[in-house]
């Protein structure tokens, strides 16, 4: 049983030996952050979540642009 340990910490030492050394696979590239601007969408943090009022007005000013774009469909 106690070879057994003695097996396992060797591994588990050597796959840290191995990751801290770069030996276990490079990172992949980064990519570049190809999402659209959010502009000012941020919203302030609270206890539970995000303030609702803010959350409201956002809504609020999305479906007025929403509508706007539609009448401009039509």
């Amino acid at each position: 049983m106690i070879a057994l340990f003695v097996i396992v910490a060797l591994l588990v030492i050597g796959a840290l030996f191995m990751a801290t050394t770069g030996r276990l696979g490079q990172y992949p590239d980064v990519e570049p952050d190809l999402r659209p601007d959010q502009g000012d969408a941020g919203f302030d943090v609270v206890v539970r979540g995000y303030r609702m009022d803010e959350v409201d007005a956002r809504l609020a000013s999305l479906e007025a642009e929403i509508d706007h774009l539609k009448s401009q469909q039509s």
